[in-house]
């Protein structure tokens, strides 16, 4: 089990507690909705399944314990229909997903006009960061930030380091400071890489980061294995396989002090939150042995006795 000698920081987002000493609070759960292929057509069907997936992943946050946060996959021009069918749906943080940086002063100015701010999350803030963008988070500021340790030119635990406090080859101020400038809470994100492009030091470089800044950390792992090779091909006969090397993965960073987890399609809530219970039952009921902390009320090791 493990402690960390860095003190470890709790930020509060729209009522959900990232952070801590393991055992201290419950791993927060992010479920992606609009991913591409989730949907044929954006229509009023699947923003009726949208609204249906959201309260079902909230019945499990209940059902368990681990918070909730949805994500939300914008990538196009209909941002605004996408984000009003998820704020319909939960009064609780948003994490808006942009891949393509010139989308983000539309979207926060639309986030700032419908009084959104304060619940949203940004993700991320990385290496592909423009002036124009930066300016946009400073005219439109949300709640929090994630920031993605990405670096291709060094995906080692330092490079992922390296980015978030200086920017790497890429920024002349780090991410971390950008954020703190900005008065965005930082949630650090140690970038899933795929096998073989040291994939390993995605869960390496969670407790290294902890150690180094004492803030929340966690990873979106579900990308390495979407992006195995082997498994493209064998789950197309062994579905059911893919599912249990996609849902282990998932709980893998929490055994390394993970505080938060982006596990994917939120269509796979009823099983990433029962398994993502247990590890944390597991992991605070070792972090009371060895170091005296205990859970606090709602705690999965509370609800699920």
């Amino acid at each position: 089990m493990l402690s960390f000698s860095k003190e470890q920081e709790i930020m509060d987002i729209a009522g959900v507690r990232f952070g801590g000493q393991p055992g201290e609070t419950a791993t927060v759960l992010i479920g992606t909705v609009f991913y591409r292929k989730q949907f044929k057509s954006i229509d009023a069907d699947a923003f009726s399944k949208v609204k249906e997936l959201v309260e079902e992943q909230e019945r499990f946050a209940a059902l368990t314990g681990n918070p909730s946060v949805v994500d939300i996959f914008l990538d196009g021009p209909d941002f605004a229909d996408r984000i009003d069918s998820v704020v319909g749906a939960t009064d609780g943080p948003i994490s808006l997903d942009v891949p393509e940086v010139e989308l983000w002063p539309d979207i926060l100015e639309y986030i700032d006009d419908s009084g959104l701010l304060d619940r949203t999350i940004a993700n991320s803030l990385n290496m592909g960061l423009t002036e124009d963008t930066i300016k946009a988070f400073r005219e439109h500021t949300p709640a929090s930030a994630i920031l993605l340790g990405f670096d291709p030119s060094d995906m080692s635990s330092d490079g992922r380091v390296t980015m978030i406090r200086d920017g790497g080859r890429y920024h002349e101020t780090g991410l971390l400071d950008l954020a703190r400038e900005l008065g965005m809470a930082p949630l650090l994100d140690t970038a899933a890489t795929p096998f073989d492009h040291m994939a390993g030091e995605t869960v390496r470089a969670i407790p290294v980061l902890k150690n180094l800044f004492g803030l929340p950390v966690g990873c979106a792992i579900h990308n390495t294995v979407e992006s195995w090779l082997w498994m493209r091909e064998y789950r197309k006969e062994h579905g059911i396989t893919f599912r249990i090397c996609d849902m282990g993965a998932n709980v893998l960073p929490m055994a390394f002090g993970a505080d938060f987890l982006v596990y994917g399609p939120i269509d796979n809530a009823r099983y990433m939150f029962p398994l993502a219970g247990m590890v944390d039952k597991m992991v605070s009921e070792g972090a009371e042995d060895y170091f005296g902390v205990g859970p606090p009320e709602g705690h999965p090791r509370r609800v699920m006795p």
